[in-house]
């Protein structure tokens, strides 16, 4: 037998051998290259070509001061106001401020001290005016208006919370039934929106990473805020003014503070519904009711013509707070459905010309299958859903997604596992 030489042509156990050693050794760098561009490309896809979500706000205090500018003249020229505001994430809020008429001629001018006590459920506020004719003040006090958290009679970013939602959700969403440009304001990144809310436009700068409004205009005021980022308010703030020889004092009694959810729906005749997919950090702050009367009218605004006017039954009405942000959770019950039997169309009627309205089928909890409706309005987002046995109005500062999600959470009280 002849050995090989190194022209003969392999046999096939040498085929194998070389075959096993090209397919240990490391790829090619045109290989390569081509794996990491398609490893990239699908991460630009996913991950870097995607928005950053909307961020939640975290704030728990916020203090600064403020600018007002009325656009509508009256017969004392155009009204304008400067002041100061704090507010911290026990509920309490206050500021002061001054005003003026720009019409020389007038000479009026005023200014105003007012301060919120969240455990006792008061605002109390002391005016003053001076004109030609000399000075004259006023205090009121308000106690138990509903809901009970930074209610002043000075102005805030925190009155524009409910707009800043929508323009974090838009944001999250892509939807461009809200214009939004992103900018920056000194060295913080701001969205500035526009939008078009029953029939009024609106511009409206918000902090991406706070979530408050720094700049709000509309066609009859705007309204401009230099927070101060720095501050660490205390949480005690303004203290109420002292009592003066006029003061008055106001009670709310539309409704009444319940102890508890139970309590709630024991007095309402029903037992009421509880999420337990609220986002993280949001906690039940008060809970009241109060007769149904007008709710599922002032859900939807005020526009349903064919709505009885004065629906029987009692509303659950509950606040959630996380920090500075809020929403309100509203239910009403058996009897006010049955009342509503008689205008079957009322839903369809509340969603016509609401902004971004859209309708989905709920996945989860006790209200499976059930078609939820939600739309934007000055509050906030807001959620409608409606059975044969109950209705649950959610608005505040959450997300569109986040509403789907917390009414997906809801249960009744009574199947609820303590926690």
């Amino acid at each position: 037998m002849t050995p090989a030489t190194a022209d003969a042509p392999p046999d096939r156990t040498s085929r194998r051998i070389r075959a096993a050693r090209l397919a240990r050794r490391p790829p090619r760098l045109g290989a390569t290259v081509f794996a990491f561009a398609a490893v990239f490309t699908l991460a630009w896809v996913f991950f870097i070509r995607a928005p950053a979500p909307a961020p939640a706000p975290t704030v728990t205090a916020v203090t600064g001061t403020y600018d007002w500018h009325g656009k509508a003249p009256g017969a004392s020229g155009v009204p304008v106001e400067n002041g100061t505001f704090v507010a911290v994430a026990s509920g309490d809020a206050g500021g002061q401020a001054t005003w003026r008429n720009t019409a020389a001629r007038a000479g009026t001018h005023g200014s105003v001290r007012s301060a919120y006590d969240a455990t006792r459920r008061t605002e109390t506020t002391t005016r003053s005016r001076t004109t030609h004719l000399g000075t004259m003040s006023t205090q009121t006090r308000l106690v138990g208006a509903w809901p009970p958290a930074w209610r002043a009679g000075t102005r805030s970013p925190l009155d524009y919370q409910g707009l800043a939602a929508v323009v974090r959700t838009a944001v999250e969403d892509r939807d461009a039934s809200v214009g939004i440009k992103p900018l920056k304001d000194g060295d913080r990144e701001v969205w500035r929106a526009a939008l078009t809310l029953d029939g009024a436009s609106i511009e409206l700068v918000v902090d991406q990473q706070s979530g408050l409004v720094t700049w709000y205009s509309d066609a009859r005021s705007t309204f401009t805020a230099a927070i101060d980022w720095a501050a660490a308010p205390a949480d005690e703030v303004f203290e109420a003014p002292p009592a003066g020889p006029d003061q008055t004092t106001l009670r709310e009694d539309d409704h009444t503070y319940e102890p508890s959810p139970a309590a709630a729906g024991s007095t309402a005749g029903f037992d009421p519904l509880m999420s337990d997919l609220a986002p993280d950090g949001y906690a039940l702050t008060a809970v009241a009711t109060a007769p149904a009367a007008l709710r599922p009218v002032s859900w939807t605004g005020g526009d349903v013509r064919s709505l009885p006017m004065d629906l029987p039954g009692t509303a659950i009405l509950q606040l959630c707070t996380r920090g500075l942000s809020q929403f309100t959770v509203e239910q009403v019950g058996p009897a006010t459905l049955d009342a509503l039997a008689t205008a079957p169309d009322w839903q369809g009627e509340a969603g016509a010309g609401r902004l971004s309205y859209q309708e989905v089928t709920l996945q989860y909890g006790a209200l499976a299958g059930t078609t939820a409706s939600t739309w934007y309005q000055a509050s906030g987002p807001s959620l409608l859903v409606v059975t044969n046995r109950r209705a649950v109005f959610v608005t505040g500062a959450l997300t569109r997604q986040e509403l789907i999600s917390f009414a997906e959470g809801l249960k009744p009280l009574a199947t609820r596992q303590p926690e």
